[in-house]
């Protein structure tokens, strides 16, 4: 399909937008992913340090019981082989000879040179070995280089007005208020899209619809009981009743919109980057109200112009989408 040179020229602003965020993402002195890889390494420097603490904090009261246990075993031989003998000796005043002289000074050297050894005699032993760590990349480097594009399909049914819909770039183009749904059907798992919008509109929605009602969609019935999503980031839709208060909020050219899908947990969020903001709807009644299959819905209202909107990347956090 050829792309109309004002199309194909909004195209390669896009590219190189999104070619400086990865250049700036890059550059970055720290990245996440590796965040944690150095919170790791710290958790296990400090889990080690305090290994070292304890086993150091033991070895120093197991040298202390060997120290002591040494110096009562050679206070009991000074006891027995010198002191007691001399006593006995001094108290009967019984006449010294050379042989207990002798054997005295022979007990109190070898007393001596046990002392002067005891130091080397201790041995500080652990059973509780510190587990070295080595940090590994799983993936192959090589993988960039044989880094592919594939072409990744995503289909609307287009069920009021005449949007004109560029599958190759997924680009939802249109004049007029439009109403698209989403052909795929999400049953479980946790699905997220990603959009820009590349030419705003006065009003946009983001939400879902039970498959059981697209007939009303088409029909244009005023109220839709499965319809939940926001009119223009803030303005909440339940049950196909829009909140009373009107957004006061605007969606500038270039702003990107995060749509998520939680089917298991029946939960809606919408999150706006440029301005933190994160919307929820939870607790969804599927057994009443909106009923499960869910369709992504996409309806631009008053545009004042044209309106350009384009789905970057959609995915799913588990599980798997039901396609017809």
């Amino acid at each position: 399909m050829i792309v109309d040179v004002e199309m194909a020229q909004l195209e390669l602003e896009n590219i190189y937008r999104e070619y400086e965020r990865i250049q700036n993402d890059l550059n970055q002195e720290s990245i996440e992913p590796y965040q944690a890889i150095v919170k790791s390494i710290d958790q296990w420097e400090e889990e080690a340090i305090k290994k070292i603490q304890e086993t150091a904090s033991q070895a120093r009261v197991d040298a202390e019981k060997v120290l002591q246990k040494a110096k009562e075993q050679l206070q009991r031989a000074l006891n027995d082989t010198v002191a007691e003998p001399l006593r006995n000796v001094l108290e009967r005043k019984d006449q010294l000879v050379e042989y207990q002289i002798d054997r005295w000074l022979g007990s109190l050297s070898e007393i001596r040179r046990q002392f002067n050894a005891m130091p080397s005699a201790i041995e500080f032993t652990s059973k509780k070995k510190i587990k070295l760590i080595k940090v590994k990349q799983h993936s192959p480097s090589k993988q960039f280089e044989q880094l592919t594009l594939s072409y990744q399909p995503f289909n609307f049914d287009i069920i009021h007005g005449h949007p004109t819909y560029y599958h190759a770039q997924h680009i939802i183009s249109s004049e007029r208020p439009a109403t698209l749904l989403s052909q795929t059907r999400y049953t479980k798992g946790m699905h997220y899209f990603r959009f820009r919008v590349q030419q705003t509109a006065d009003e946009l929605f983001f939400g879902i619809v039970s498959e059981n009602e697209r007939h009303k969609l088409i029909q244009s019935t005023a109220l839709i009981p499965s319809k939940h999503g926001w009119w223009n980031i803030d303005r909440r839709v339940i049950r196909g009743r829009k909140d009373p208060n009107v957004s006061a909020l605007s969606i500038y050219d270039g702003d990107e919109i995060i749509f998520i899908v939680n089917c298991d947990a029946h939960q809606l969020y919408l999150e706006y980057p440029s301005m933190s903001k994160i919307n929820s709807i939870q607790s969804i009644d599927v057994n009443r109200d909106c009923p499960l299959p869910w369709k992504l819905l996409i309806e631009i209202g008053q545009t004042g112009g044209q309106c350009v909107l384009k789905l970057l990347d959609w995915g799913l956090h588990c599980s798997r989408t039901i396609d017809q």
